[in-house]
């Protein structure tokens, strides 16, 4: 995430409004709007490698798979994101067009300039969809995955998964998803 802008405050409609007219993408954090940092080939092809991954195993199901250029609602916290990657499976979700709300996983690929952004505000606002069951955060450096799952009481559990032979199942409501450091970081090397 990158530095605030000078006006002051954005409506979320007004921001909607304003960003379609913008070549930069920008998170939308209560009221105020980010301009949101440009990602590294390593970063881009993980993230692509994830988004493969998990379309290969939603296929012939509702569930969907998006990348960086759609937006995420968080209404409780009065934001808007870009995830990484992420994965819906709402009716509500496949009828809307520019702004997705029912997020089930999310991946996130850890950056230098991001990470803190990446695991602090922005994980608290994540876990404040009620639809989310998974958020999973990738490490670029080495093959490193860590899952953060909810439990049926609302508490989350963290698991991970280093090393090219480790695999991570995450259980998103009712579907599962198997995801490995190796997938995410083929042809990742260099």
């Amino acid at each position: 995430m990158s530095a605030v802008l000078s006006r002051a405050h954005f409506t979320f409609e007004d921001y909607l409004a304003w960003e379609e007219t913008q070549t930069e993408r920008h998170e939308y954090i209560g009221g105020e709007v980010f301009a949101m940092a440009g990602g590294s080939t390593v970063h881009n092809t993980l993230c692509l490698n994830a988004a493969i991954a998990l379309r290969s195993q939603t296929h012939g199901t509702p569930c969907r798979v998006y990348m960086a250029d759609v937006k995420l609602q968080v209404d409780a916290a009065d934001a808007s994101f870009y995830p990484d990657v992420f994965v819906t499976c709402s009716a509500a979700d496949a009828e809307r067009r520019t702004v997705q709300q029912d997020a089930r996983l999310i991946v996130e690929v850890l950056s230098p300039s991001t990470e803190g952004h990446d695991r602090g505000d922005k994980f608290a606002a994540y876990r404040l969809l009620p639809s989310l069951q998974t958020v999973l955060f990738v490490a670029q450096g080495q093959p490193h995955v860590e899952a953060f799952s909810r439990n049926a009481d609302g508490s989350w559990t963290l698991h991970e998964a280093s090393g090219l032979d480790a695999q991570l199942t995450c259980i998103a409501a009712e579907r599962s998803f198997i995801f490995s450091p190796t997938a995410a970081r083929q042809r990742c090397s260099g």
